[in-house]
């Protein structure tokens, strides 16, 4: 077989990549998918922050069975690499300044929510189950003293720490308080090869992927060698015993193998509306991973943290007009596609998804997109979610010297209140200080 190479990093294959991480990737074939296991790689010292200088904690990590398991509760995590155009997604459309800001770009049809602020027209869905009171739209988020180098913004929001104090992913030290090493199937990420988020001391994280490209396929957003090799610094191959773990490796292909056969079957439930793919176009990236989420969110085990990563590129310095709405549209269709599923088979009260981005773009129109940005806007939604707006909209009048709004709203608090309010988790013991908890989920 051909080893493959991108364009971006030509001296850098699969097989050289992987043979750096000191070992090789068994990925066991399930139907179109791989599957492959990831922990802590013993020799690195964690995730890498690119091109800057870092310390990382030596506290250990906390041991299985220290936090509780909250019920089924599974987090649906959907990361938009490359930085997605916040103020285009939920759109301040009757702000005279955003319209100057924005010229031609101005989205100048949104979706209403509340006469001050509507929803990219691509995101219908999402605007009736924010009428619905599921949403919650947090305004505002961003970090201090931005770096808006991807790479450098990407391992922030993966570890929770500016600095790279942190050697594991604020997801893993999760798993890693709740199950450990006792359950491999705790944490699952969809997509191009595992996630730094999911990096744990003592986890596990499953690793789902399209069988068209055994990976790491090269994320769109990456820009250089470093950036990629650093990418999945930290991790490696996991080794397991052949009987308890690989039984339960084993199921989990099981389940991926039937995923879409299971959620076609209950996306045409009596009653349950399945979005419709329009002609000539395929099925998106995103849409297929959702099929694998559904499919795990709605098994007997559903895992606790699923996360998908690698689809589509926010990097939108030119042709955003077209592309922007067309990711939006993808965003829209696999929302009701994950959501329907786990309403027919009845689990949506265990079900909550939130989106993240490393940075927001400038409100300032650049002639065919837009640029690096701060004060991002993400959901988090579910049944279980208090619908509202959270946070503040970002001031588009006192900008800063690079053109840029001010964040009102620190990115771990977002972490903060889920891993408090979703997971039943100690935020301030993860997150090694205290952040504000925003009032997403019912008492």
């Amino acid at each position: 077989m051909t080893e493959q190479q991108d364009p971006r990093c030509p001296s850098l294959t699969r097989r050289r990549f992987l043979g750096a991480l000191g070992a090789s990737v068994a990925v066991a074939s399930a139907g179109a998918y791989g599957i492959s296991v990831w922990g802590r790689n013993p020799q690195d010292s964690g995730i890498a922050q690119v091109g800057t200088t870092t310390t990382t904690t030596t506290a250990p990590p906390l041991p299985a069975g220290t936090l509780p398991i909250v019920g089924d509760r599974t987090l649906v995590v959907i990361e938009m690499g490359g930085g997605n155009d916040g103020l285009n997604t939920v759109v301040p459309h009757t702000s005279g300044r955003y319209h100057d800001l924005r010229g031609e770009l101005a989205v100048v049809d949104p979706l209403d929510l509340d006469g001050e602020i509507g929803l990219h027209p691509e995101l219908s869905y999402v605007a009736d189950r924010y009428a619905a009171g599921h949403v919650a739209i947090v305004e505002g988020i961003g970090y201090p003293d931005p770096d808006l180098s991807h790479f450098a913004s990407m391992a922030t929001w993966w570890s929770a720490s500016s600095a790279g104090e942190y050697p594991t992913g604020w997801l893993g030290r999760y798993l890693d308080a709740t199950s450990g090493s006792d359950d491999p199937l705790a944490g699952v990420t969809i997509g191009p090869g595992p996630t730094p988020a999911l990096l744990g001391a003592t986890s596990f994280q499953i690793s789902v992927q399209d069988m068209s490209g055994l990976s790491p396929q090269i994320p769109q957003w990456i820009d250089s060698r470093d950036e990629l090799a650093g990418l999945w610094r930290g991790l490696a191959p996991a080794g397991f015993d052949d009987t308890s773990a690989l039984d339960v490796v084993r199921r989990a292909i099981e389940v991926t193998t039937d995923a879409q056969d299971q959620l076609n079957d209950v996306l045409g439930a009596p009653g349950v509306a399945a979005p419709t793919v329009s002609a000539g176009r395929r099925r998106s990236d995103l849409e297929e991973s959702i099929l694998v989420a559904a499919a795990l969110v709605t098994s007997p085990t559903p895992p606790r943290v699923v996360y998908i990563h690698g689809w589509g590129d926010f990097d939108t310095h030119e042709g955003q007009a077209d592309r922007h709405g067309d990711m939006m549209a993808q965003l829209n269709a696999a929302l009701q596609s994950l959501f329907a599923a786990a309403d027919s088979a009845g689990v949506c009260d265990r079900l909550v998804v939130m989106t993240t981005s490393e940075f927001g773009r400038r409100p300032a129109y650049n002639g065919s997109g837009t640029d690096h940005g701060t004060a991002n806007t993400h959901f988090v939604i579910g049944p279980q979610v208090v619908g509202g707006r959270y946070g503040e909209a970002p001031s588009l009048t006192g900008l800063d010297t690079r053109g840029n709004p001010r964040h009102s709203v620190d990115y771990r608090s977002v972490y903060a209140s889920i891993l408090t309010g979703w997971l039943g988790a100690s935020a301030e013991a993860l997150l090694g200080e205290t952040h504000e908890t925003l009032p997403l989920f019912a008492t």
